[in-house]
């Protein structure tokens, strides 16, 4: 699947989020756990569980959900789905 910022990748495709990812942010670390993948710049966080899990904490706040579907990825932010809505995560 070739992806470009216009597309929604689902959270079920972890390597293809990890190859966006790293094509749009080089100053990111990207770590790999059970069916899951942590991207961390500086203080920011976001883990992305296969299953829908998100969890992300920037500076001020927080983000969970159990439910996202797909993520659009850009380069400064990823946006997150999730049946209730849409959460932008700031990278």
């Amino acid at each position: 699947m070739e992806a470009n910022s216009k597309e929604h990748i689902p959270v079920s495709e972890l390597e293809e989020i990890k190859r966006v990812v790293k094509e749009k942010k080089d100053d990111v670390e990207i770590r790999e756990d059970h069916k899951s993948i942590i991207i961390e710049k500086e203080s920011k966080k976001i883990e992305i569980n296969e299953d829908g899990t998100i969890q992300g904490s920037m500076p001020l706040h927080s983000f969970h959900t159990h439910k996202a579907d797909s993520l659009k990825i850009e380069e400064d932010d990823i946006e997150i789905h999730y049946d209730d809505g849409v959460y932008v995560f700031k990278i």
